[in-house]
């Protein structure tokens, strides 16, 4: 990702927006005279953010001045103003909301176009400098006002950052024996002279519990644990910063909040008035508060501290624009970007490459020769339906008028998705391993089905979080613990897309070689992968976010809504191209996906049957066609899923399903019904009486 710190030194408004941004409309333009870098803002520069629409200027703890010389904090935000939250004075809640310095341009310019009511006066006796605390000061207000404290209350922090500092700053305001946690000893030495002017504790680590109140101010996982532990008999837990993705939380430790009949707290941001707040205690702090800046720098430096900022070792930098030289902009570095791998990229002695290339068209010269005999079969002429369809193309897959099936396999692909940290399904991560389990214990439906249909069945490993015991009917075929979050990055890399893809391969071949597969169905488990196979269809078929977007997992209407303008975000984010189904799975795919993607041109080059599960596993055939469009004759779709996209993704490929039974589960349930389709549909080709063999008059059969 490219991020550029635009204006600093001077603003330009995108004309498309000039006619939104003028006084009448609610807006005023200023002139910013400080910003204060903080880690988001850090994490944005190197990262970038789903909310983030490029380019951007960063910044939203901002102080800046009118044309009559009168000096403002920000409030970061622009709510609807209509909603039941507006109106109950919790706008920060607002579902509209829209963040300065996120959706809309910062104070990282000299000058800022903002919402007049966004503008907080602040009084003359106040430093702007120290004025740029107002934000995270809001927040602090905004986590005790939900909460109900008494004097000397003890309450333990759980970080020494910026924000952990003031916590304990307002707790000794209002009457409270804070103690600060830290367990890295660098930046206890740090803080040492606001330790040492506040009086307020900060150790490592106490010997003490039974707090009354616990509040977390930083994103470690095991801190937020602690403080379930370390939190008293009726205490409270104040849920102050999000804490780092993708753990798990014991539930013996969330047991502990019943025992203790203790309160937890969630706390997002601040609303106008707990910035308002905020002013009046800034005035009487201005001095502590200054000793959590680290260097009051011109705006041009700011490039230079994202990566200190970013470490987390530091505390505030303050960016003010009276030191800004005459340079108008400064760019970061671009981040290098990873040439579209292609077909032609790939080592000649690679097996990606040599399988690809052994697969030809499925022959059509025995089409008019199997139509015919399906035709003189005892019955009217397409009495049979799709079954006569099914027959004719397993005699052309398998080059004979008596095709057989002897060897049916079905694979499970498994794998975890990135995407899910933004809760795009109604399950957590854990249930991908989970139905592992079940797999390999026999108890799923698609245990129950390959079981009765004779169907030999394996679970692939292709990415799944958790490692897994040997099991004889597990393959590992891990490339990773789980794509990355591709609303904010490629979901892996190039080489993991090659892995993956080959990873599948021989899963598919390694079975042949012990025993040769007649048909062969692809199935998945994976939460979070209805997203990628809706994104994929996207991108092939031009198919919008709104067609495109399925329950899933059973989301509801919510939920729905936001999987897809999660799904639009990915698709406004990356630049992707439809004929090249390596890059699709770079960007947006699965290890699972690209595994079925593998394992499908494997069989095709081996000239085996392939069927088709539900919407992932179409979507995976829909990037094995985009690699090569000669697999299509091998294809068969088992059932019509009730994910929308696979209407538009089947119709790409020019298949339609066997049977629509509304199923919806996945994990090749579909493709086991139709393996035993297929397998009939041989039999009746190989098996049934023609009219000459069984000595009827044509004419008879109506």
């Amino acid at each position: 990702m490219k991020m550029v710190l635009t204006g600093l030194g001077k603003l330009e408004i995108d004309p498309a927006e000039q006619q939104t941004v003028t006084p009448e409309k609610g807006y005023a333009r200023t002139r910013v005279l400080c910003c204060a870098i903080c880690r988001t803002d850090a994490k944005m520069w190197e990262q970038g953010h789903r909310d983030l629409v490029l380019p951007r200027v960063l910044g939203h703890e901002i102080v800046v001045t009118d044309q009559t010389g009168q000096r403002f904090v920000v409030w970061p935000g622009k709510s609807c103003g209509t909603c039941a939250f507006c109106q109950t004075g919790r706008e920060n809640l607002c579902q509209e909301m829209k963040i300065t310095g996120f959706h809309t341009d910062g104070g990282f310019a000299d000058h800022a176009v903002l919402p007049k009511d966004s503008l907080i006066p602040i009084p003359d006796d106040l430093a702007s400098h120290a004025a740029c605390f107002a934000e995270p000061v809001g927040c602090v207000i905004n986590a005790f006002e939900k909460l109900s404290v008494r004097q000397n209350d003890r309450i333990l922090i759980y970080g020494s950052g910026t924000m952990g500092l003031i916590t304990a700053l307002y707790a000794r305001h209002l009457g409270l024996v804070p103690q600060v946690l830290e367990k890295n000893e660098t930046k206890i030495h740090h803080i040492a002279p606001f330790v040492a002017a506040t009086g307020i504790a900060c150790n490592k680590d106490t010997h003490e519990s039974e707090f009354e109140l616990v509040i977390n101010t930083c994103g470690d996982f095991i801190a937020f644990c602690q403080g379930i532990a370390k939190v008293g008999k009726a205490g409270q837990i104040c849920f102050f910063s999000g804490i780092s993705k993708n753990q798990h939380i014991e539930t013996n430790l969330l047991n502990l909040i019943h025992y203790k009949e203790a309160v937890m707290s969630g706390v997002y941001g601040m609303t106008r008035t707990h910035m308002k707040k905020a002013v009046p205690f800034m005035q009487a702090h201005e001095k502590e508060l200054n000793l959590l800046i680290e260097a009051i720098v011109a705006p041009q430096k700011a490039p230079d501290l994202m990566a200190e900022v970013l470490s987390g070792k530091h505390l505030k930098y303050i960016l003010d624009f009276s030191l800004a030289s005459n340079s108008p902009t400064i760019e970061t570095p671009q981040k290098s970007h990873t040439p579209d791998l292609r077909l032609n990229e790939l080592a000649p002695q690679s097996l990606c490459k040599k399988v690809i290339e052994q697969i030809t068209p499925l022959p059509n010269h025995l089409l008019a020769a199997a139509t015919t005999k399906i035709d003189e079969k005892t019955k009217p002429l397409g009495a049979l339906g799709r079954i006569e369809d099914l027959a004719i193309q397993m005699s052309l897959i398998q080059d004979s008028l008596n095709p057989e099936i002897r060897q049916k396999n079905l694979f499970v692909f498994a794998g975890d998705h990135g995407i899910c940290e933004e809760g795009v399904s109604a399950y957590p991560s854990e249930v991908t391993a989970q139905m592992v389990d079940n797999f390999l214990n026999g108890g799923a439906a698609i245990n129950v089905l390959c079981r009765h249909h004779g169907i030999e069945m394996k679970v692939v490993d292709m990415g799944v979080i958790r490692e897994f015991t040997p099991h004889p009917g597990l393959i590992i075929k891990k490339v990773a613990n789980g794509t990355k979050n591709f609303a904010i990055e490629n979901a892996m890399t190039r080489q993991q897309v090659i892995q993956a893809l080959e990873n599948g391969m021989t899963t598919f071949l390694d079975a042949y070689e012990q025993n040769p597969i007649d048909i062969v169905g692809v199935g998945e488990m994976g939460i979070g992968n209805t997203t990628a196979a809706s994104v994929i269809i996207c991108v092939i078929t031009g198919l919008s976010p709104a067609q495109a977007t399925g329950r899933g997992t059973g989301i509801d209407d919510k939920g729905l809504a936001h999987k897809t303008e999660v799904i639009e975000r990915v698709l406004a984010f990356h630049t992707i191209d439809p004929s090249n189904g390596f890059e699709i799975l770079q960007k947006i795919g699965g290890f699972e996906i690209a595994g079925i993607a593998g394992a499908i041109l494997a069989a095709a080059s081996k000239k085996t049957a392939v069927v088709l599960d539900g919407v992932i596993s179409t979507a995976a055939g829909l990037v094995a066609h985009a690699i090569n469009p000669s697999i299509r004759g091998y294809l068969i779709s088992g059932h019509k899923s009730a994910e929308q996209a696979q209407k538009a993704a089947l119709s790409q490929m020019d298949l339609v399903p066997l049977i629509d039974f509304n199923m919806r589960l996945g994990e090749g349930t579909g493709a086991a019904i139709a393996i035993d389709m297929a397998e009939t549909a041989c039999k009746i080709m190989t098996h049934m009486a023609s009219f000459d063999e069984a000595q009827i008059a044509r004419s008879s059969i109506k």
